[in-house]
């Protein structure tokens, strides 16, 4: 957390400018049936994919790709795959994801009551659920 400095011209008008500046928005949410379908087709994190995406892309920075250097293989490409791996290791293993459940969402249950007939009983949260996922 920074700490604004109020003994130095400076300081205040950053205060002033903080006061003012606008927050980055959110980006929205995406609706619950596309989470549930698309959720279920993503293949997931893999460190060797991604080191390869980025990989073809730096002759785009103009670096060298590929085997070009006399001494062996190319260390830059080799530091950039366990960058990566060490990435992904971290989010999948260190990573929290936190979710919430808000009050007021509506609920339905079905099941047979003693008589043998349906029964359907229906009302909505009046707490908050919390929840924990896992990064994969």
């Amino acid at each position: 957390m920074s700490e604004f400095k109020l003994n130095s011209i400076s300081g205040v008008l950053n205060l002033i400018l903080a006061a003012f500046s606008m927050p980055d928005e959110p980006i929205s949410a995406l609706p619950p049936p596309l989470i549930l379908l698309g959720a279920k087709l993503r293949p997931g994190l893999s460190a060797s994919a991604i080191a390869s995406r980025v990989i073809s892309r730096q002759s785009e920075a103009g670096l060298p790709v590929g085997d070009v250097f006399d001494d062996g293989p190319n260390s830059n490409e080799l530091m950039i795959v366990i960058m990566v791996e060490e990435i992904i290791n971290a989010m999948q293993t260190e990573a929290v994801v936190n979710v919430v459940i808000p009050l007021g969402v509506s609920v339905s249950t079905t099941g047979i009551g003693n008589l043998g007939i349906p029964v359907v009983s229906q009302g909505v949260t009046t707490s908050l659920g919390i929840g924990n996922g896992i990064i994969r």
